[in-house]
């Protein structure tokens, strides 16, 4: 893990992040982007075990990312709970700012951060990734950090930060063909 990195826990929530990861069958692989601020996409996202494996390993390493919650879900006891885990809500009703600008006051509020967005936004099959995590990453001036979740291993991957263009289009399909090309998920029928 960078010194960049954004931290969280401690020697408890590390040791229990690792002991999930053991008795699930789910290793942890590659590393953490030496950058202070970036968005991280997990992909490809076709089970729930993607957010359980990530958040274990995310744990046994100490590494806090951020991941974005409607603000209706705030309510107690839920409410802390959420924010513990690195949950940040989100208003997405009318009259809002719109979420990306709230997604860039986060990234201007803090030294260290990283949010997390599944770009599928669903665990179905999509033909195309939706586009909130590049318009975050370009509205915030961050790069984007590819977590990859290779199903037939069972492996958390911490692959790389993809080369951006600033062409949201182009950049959008460039990332889905490296993931569809690179990675299988757990569910290979969702995907590509």
């Amino acid at each position: 893990m960078s010194e960049h990195s954004p931290r969280m826990g401690n020697a408890l929530t590390r040791g229990l992040g690792s002991l999930g990861l053991k008795l699930t069958g789910w290793s942890l692989h590659g590393k953490m982007p030496d950058v202070p601020k970036f968005v991280i996409v997990g992909v490809p996202h076709t089970s729930n075990w993607d957010a359980i494996s990530a958040s274990l390993a995310m744990l046994a390493t100490g590494f806090k990312y951020t991941f974005l919650i409607k603000k209706e879900w705030f309510f107690w006891p839920m409410g802390p709970i959420f924010r513990a885990l690195g949950g940040y809500p989100v208003d997405r009703g009318k009259g809002a700012a719109d979420v990306v600008d709230q997604v860039t006051k986060l990234f201007e509020s803090a030294d260290k951060v990283c949010v997390g967005f599944p770009p599928e936004g669903t665990r179905a099959l999509v033909p195309k990734y939706k586009t909130g995590y590049l318009r975050a990453a370009y509205a915030a001036n961050v790069p984007v950090f590819i977590c990859a979740f290779d199903g037939p291993n069972k492996r958390v991957v911490l692959d790389k930060i993809f080369p951006l263009t600033g062409d949201l289009k182009k950049d959008n399909a460039a990332l889905k063909a490296y993931v569809d090309a690179t990675w299988t998920g757990v569910h290979p029928e969702r995907q590509k």
